[in-house]
């Protein structure tokens, strides 16, 4: 079994519609999933199908990590009518906001790692809606994990979350659970034709270059079409519908590839044997095998492949159409960018 946690500190980025993309994909792979929503909205829930009051929850099984709480509190998703793969969630409940505190003990960052235990045998893959907060459930969640998947949007506000989110993780890594890794940054509900988005996409490609993602997910209607309806992308008709089921796929061909990676150099470390923590209880080995048959094991350092703005080589000709142009640029690329196309041999000076 594999967990990731799909977290991003700022609301309205898009986090929950990443993780269903992803289970959606998982489930048409055939993949034994679980989604645990930790978010106190219940987005997560919500669109699976798990509608209503449960005895047992999420908030239930974090506060008490016994294995018949744990069974209790998962429900077989609606998507997963009719379909060859497993699909469950283990439900959200607002009374999770009650275990979000923003000191919570040493020893209860590892219950739901403790509650994985008990059902390790049972699922492939684990996908964790988190709250946007660095709070407890969080934290919770990334010691639990095998990965952890940052989500963001291109907005200047979001971008800074992203930073913090960093810095949390590298905290959190070195002071509870040293086998949880950085699976990557992902950017969702871009608009290409706007020239803010570009340049934010830019600016992460220039930050963060290593760890982003590709493909970036553009906004469309098939998405929250497909959430209204309490039906996975993949089954929703169209061609917007299918374009973004293969990008979700793509996406869990990365991840897949990254569970079954020996020498994760995203990380400044290697996760060795020894750095196994004496609290954790899931079977957590180097060089993993994959969560599914045919997946190779390769060593992941791939460069960012997200959209950006291509210089061309041609200066435009007309003056009025120059000065235009410049002005694009200037909204669209970030200052070492348009420095180093207005002046060449600038890059190769500071190399």
């Amino acid at each position: 079994m594999h967990v990731l946690s799909v977290s991003a500190l700022k609301g309205g980025v898009g986090k929950t519609t990443i993780t269903l993309g992803l289970a959606s994909a998982a489930m048409t792979k055939g993949l034994r999933t679980l989604v645990i929503d930790l978010d106190p909205q219940c987005n997560a829930s919500n669109c699976l199908g798990a509608v209503g009051e449960f005895e047992y929850s999420a908030a239930e099984v974090i506060k008490k990590p016994r294995h018949n709480s744990v069974l209790k509190a998962i429900v077989a998703s609606s998507w997963a009518k009719g379909q060859t793969g497993r699909l469950d969630i283990m439900a959200g409940n607002p009374r999770l906001s009650l275990r979000n505190t923003t000191k919570p003990s040493f020893k209860s960052l590892w219950n739901l790692e403790e509650a994985l235990a008990k059902i390790e045998a049972d699922y492939d893959l684990v996908l964790i809606d988190t709250p946007p907060s660095m709070n407890a459930l969080t934290r919770m969640a990334w010691v639990a994990s095998d990965r952890v998947l940052l989500v963001t949007e291109p907005s200047i506000n979001a971008l800074l979350g992203i930073e913090n989110a960093m810095k949390a993780f590298t905290e959190l890594r070195k002071s509870v659970n040293r086998q949880v890794s950085l699976f990557g940054v992902v950017v969702n509900r871009l608009r290409a034709s706007v020239s803010e988005h570009q340049y934010r996409v830019n600016e992460l490609e220039e930050t963060y270059g290593p760890f982003l993602l590709s493909p970036a997910f553009e906004e469309k209607s098939a998405v929250q079409q497909s959430q209204g309806a309490g039906r996975s992308i993949h089954s929703w008709p169209g061609q917007s519908a299918a374009k973004i089921a293969i990008q979700f796929d793509d996406l869990l061909e990365q991840l897949q590839q990254s569970f079954a990676s020996e020498n994760m150099t995203r990380l400044e470390t290697s996760r060795k044997a020894s750095s196994k923590n004496r609290h954790a209880k899931r079977t957590r080995e180097v060089g993993a095998a994959p969560i599914s048959k045919g997946t190779k094991t390769i060593e992941i350092e791939a460069e960012a492949t997200a959209p950006r703005i291509e210089p061309i080589e041609n200066a435009p000709v007309s003056p009025e159409y120059e000065e235009k142009w410049n002005e694009i640029l200037r909204q669209t690329m970030t200052k070492k960018q348009l420095k180093n196309l207005l002046e060449p041999g600038s890059e190769e000076e500071t190399k």
